[in-house]
């Protein structure tokens, strides 16, 4: 993977130029957009602390969570649904955000039953 361009799925990013594209079209995104999506197609299917991607995008400066906030409402606007319907950028409550990667679809459970043995816990007074 490039530094200068950045594929991840049907996006892509010319960092150089700061533009990101879906499928070859441009996403409407500024460059803060374009510096969020460039951290986290660079790590997909990894959790990005909040702190590090308002590094990212703001370069050290003192900002509010609330403008990481905006711009990843901004980005999953754009973005639009995922394959499965959900959206691209999942939030992890209190930690931050991962980008879901896209991937080959998982293989198909087993046909044949299973069985989780889970130890018993005595909730009574009684030792028996």
């Amino acid at each position: 993977m490039s530094d200068q361009r950045i594929i991840c799925g049907p996006f892509a990013i010319d960092v150089p130029a700061r533009l990101a594209t879906r499928n070859g079209e441009p996403l409407p995104v500024g460059h803060r957009g374009v510096a969020l999506l460039a951290t986290l197609f660079r790590r997909p299917g990894e959790v990005l602390t909040k702190s590090e991607l308002i590094d990212a995008a703001w370069s050290g400066a003192a900002v509010e969570e609330s403008n990481l906030t905006v711009q990843v409402a901004a980005l999953r606007k754009a973005l639009g649904p995922s394959p499965t319907g959900g959206e691209w950028i999942v939030t992890i409550p209190r930690v931050g955000y991962r980008f879901v990667s896209p991937a080959a679809p998982s293989p198909p459970p087993s046909e044949q039953p299973s069985i989780a043995v889970l130890p018993f816990v005595n909730l009574s007074s009684d030792a028996e």
